[in-house]
């Protein structure tokens, strides 16, 4: 029997080639293509099939160094809505609950059915998976079914759907998010609810910034449920909840007049800062200025202040001298005090006269009066001094008597008087306005506004975070009722608390809500006559007895005063003896 060697046939000898014959160009071979070309021709299609550039993502995660200083705050404790935090073992117990709300939620409209459901979800799918900014392993399970977005069609009987990971988030998630607020909106009893912490945990956690699904694919699942319902119906469901009864928005919603700015909503955290935060129309209805003629008068009163402080300093520098060489001091003093009032009141005039006449129309004298003081006006300072150095300088701090929203905050140069409106100092309310300054940090250009309403909250955690920076500031302010410290009385804490809002945050100090007011704190606070003027009031003004001995000391000011002016009479007319 014949092996297999034996047919393998011996390579045949090349001929020698023909110098003679014409020399024939060989083809090149076929261009081999790299394997990391191949990758990267992969991610860049996946990536055109995702949205590319367009994508329009709406729901971001916080900066890991922000994240890790403060996990309490960005992190949910009880549930994970969405992808970032799926999975984790501490949150996982929380998936069986979301099953039983699914159930109970399909139980209440038995009109609606599974398939339904899961034909909404699917619809959205696609564009749902391109709102996050960060992809998580989630992501790659089902990405072919999520391509085919609308145009998906029922799967054949038998096939189980290994990728449909996100398809399913989406759908306990919103579920659960749906359930939730029904069975909270219809007073109904829920054991995990009715535990002393669920309804504040689940609360808070749905209003985290990373924590967050799609708000159209609440509505795609609600209007699957419940097709005769409207879009204000879930609006209705769920902004009373949010406890802002005194918000306009919250009002119009249940009224029935849906604002038409609020229409493309990205999610539950953007829900509640749009019923929060008011909006360039409200805080243009601010209280109109004082009239221009007090504000000469302040201005006149503060350049003669200074001058008194700047050039009262001659009397520091006048020799001592004894015995009755101090009748002749007393009159070069005289002369001099004489001579300084005489110098400053002609440069009060001048000054005053420099200045352009005040039209009679006031509407169009208040524009050009603004626009020439941002013009000459130096930048507004980075830093506002704090409550225990404003109260140094004279300032008094109160509690705004009706505020319109938690911004309305004050400052009357005039009196000295910031009016702020009362303040909660809580965890729960810490960690609702650090999830809300992170979420103004990435709307960039959805609101308008300049710089009153692009981030207002932004520029109200500079504020608050400048003014109390030690536990003195903080008692005063609770003192005065503008901070109500719910954390026991711990100083730090509510230190903490004010510091820590604007940890996520960056804003243009140039252009800012609260820019001017930084600007008038800071020169109220720079004046050296406020300052020493505050300093005698709390020195001899702060009780009755104070007061008493300084009336006694002036009153025994005034007669040594008569009875040195009678001597020098004397002095200077010896023989009169009237």
């Amino acid at each position: 029997m014949a092996t297999e060697t034996e047919f393998v046939t011996a390579p045949s000898t090349p001929e020698p080639a023909d110098p003679m014959a014409p020399v024939v160009a060989e083809p090149p071979p076929p261009a081999l293509h790299d394997t990391f070309e191949i990758v990267v021709e992969q991610r860049l299609r996946q990536h055109a099939r995702d949205g590319g550039s367009s994508s329009p993502m709406t729901i971001f995660r916080v900066p890991a160094h922000v994240r890790d200083a403060s996990k309490e705050l960005y992190e949910p404790r009880l549930v994970s809505v969405g992808p970032y935090y799926r999975g984790r073992a501490a949150l996982r117990a929380m998936e069986q609950h979301k099953w039983r709300y699914l159930h109970e939620l399909l139980a209440e409209f038995p009109e609606a059915s599974l398939a339904d459901c899961v034909r909404a979800v699917r619809g959205v799918e696609h564009q749902a998976r391109r709102c996050y900014s960060e992809r998580t392993d989630i992501f790659a399970a089902g990405a072919g079914a999520a391509a085919e977005g609308e145009n998906w069609q029922p799967r054949q009987q038998g096939d189980t759907g290994p990728g449909d990971g996100f398809a399913e988030m989406l759908l306990l998630d919103g579920g659960f998010v749906l359930q939730f607020f029904i069975k909270w909106y219809r007073r109904e009893p829920d054991k995990l609810c009715d535990v002393g912490w669920g309804l504040p945990l689940l609360l808070s956690d749905l209003l985290l910034l990373e924590n967050q699904i799609p708000f159209f694919v609440l509505e795609a699942l609600f209007d699957a449920v419940n097709p005769e319902a409207s879009r204000l119906g879930l609006l209705k469901l769920i902004v009373p909840h949010f406890k802002l009864d005194d918000s306009t928005f919250c009002k119009e919603v249940l009224a029935g007049v849906v604002p038409t700015e609020a229409g493309e909503i990205h999610h539950l955290l953007h829900l509640l800062y749009e019923a929060f935060v008011p909006r360039a129309e409200e805080l243009a209805s601010s209280p109109p200025p004082p009239p221009r003629y007090d504000a000469r008068l302040a201005r006149m009163g503060l350049r003669f202040k200074t001058a008194v402080s700047k050039r009262f300093v001659f009397v520091r520098d006048m020799p001592r001298v004894p015995g009755w060489r101090r009748l002749s001091a007393s009159m070069t003093l005289l002369r001099k005090v004489s001579a300084w009032f005489g110098k400053a009141l002609i440069g009060v005039k001048t000054k005053t006269e420099a200045e352009p006449p005040e039209p009679d129309d006031r509407s169009t004298a208040q524009p050009a009066a603004a626009s020439d003081d941002r013009s000459t006006a130096p930048p507004p300072p980075m830093v506002v001094p704090s409550v225990t150095q404003l109260r140094e300088a004279g300032v008094r701090f109160e509690m705004a008597p009706s505020p319109r929203h938690m911004f309305d905050v004050t400052f009357d140069a005039a009196r000295g008087v910031l009016r702020m409106p009362r303040m909660e100092v809580d965890y729960a309310n810490k960690a609702q306005l650090v999830n809300l300054v992170a979420f103004e940090q990435t709307m960039g250009g959805l609101r308008g506004g300049g710089g009153g309403g692009a981030r207002l909250l932004s520029s109200y955690a500079a504020l608050v975070g400048a003014l109390a920076r030690t536990d003195r500031d903080v008692e005063h302010l609770q003192e005065r009722g503008v901070a109500e410290n719910l954390l026991s009385g711990d100083g730090d804490a509510a230190t903490r608390f004010f510091q820590q809002l604007g940890g996520c945050s960056s804003l243009d100090y140039g252009d800012h809500h609260f820019a001017a007011m930084f600007r008038d704190l800071s020169g109220y606070y720079h004046s050296s006559w406020r300052r020493h003027k505050a300093k005698f009031l709390r020195d001899h003004c702060s009780s009755p007895w104070a007061v008493l001995a300084l009336v006694v000391a002036g009153c025994a000011f005034c007669f040594a005063l008569i009875k040195f002016g009678t001597t020098m009479y004397g002095l200077a007319h010896p023989y009169c003896h009237c």
